[in-house]
């Protein structure tokens, strides 16, 4: 007893994988845009830190580095203030000024100058592995559907 199965000629398998490879590329760009975006959301909704330059908010992407595998990354340019938001500080540490001789911090009433500041510390905020799980639960869902329905709209055609 047998089962023969056939394609018809116009079938390529080239062509099934090489479509297959770019719907799975689509797929993990979509995993890793819905990472960012709950990212983003649990920032603004737990307020972890203040947006004020937007340049930390800004840098969380996701980035597409082949067919196969998506990066996110929490901090682009300014990796060492992201490092010290989500990890935190050891406990209170001095700024110095890089350039001047002075730090010039702002008031209320003008311009203050100081040599040195002793800075208290920051707390851990974990705004980028923080509900880690929860946020790739719902990215790998979010990727799941977007498979499945892409599959559906190339078989129904």
């Amino acid at each position: 007893m047998s089962i023969e199965v056939r394609f018809g000629q116009n079938f390529s398998f080239a062509l099934i994988s090489r479509r297959l490879l770019n719907l799975a590329q689509a797929t993990l760009s979509v995993i890793g845009q819905k990472y960012v975006e709950e990212t983003k959301k649990n920032i603004v909704r737990k307020k972890l830190f203040q947006n004020r330059s937007k340049r930390l908010y800004g840098s969380i992407k996701a980035l597409p580095v082949s067919k196969t595998r998506v990066v996110i990354f929490g901090a682009g340019e300014d990796s060492e203030y992201g490092k010290y938001l989500e990890f935190g500080t050891k406990g209170p540490y001095v700024i110095r000024p890089k350039e001047r001789e002075y730090l010039i911090i702002p008031t209320e009433s003008g311009y203050i100058r100081k040599k040195k500041v002793i800075h208290p510390g920051i707390k851990a905020r974990h705004y980028f592995f923080g509900n880690y799980e929860e946020k790739m639960r719902r990215a790998i869902e979010e990727g799941r559907n977007y498979f499945y329905n892409k599959v559906k709209e190339e078989l129904s055609k």
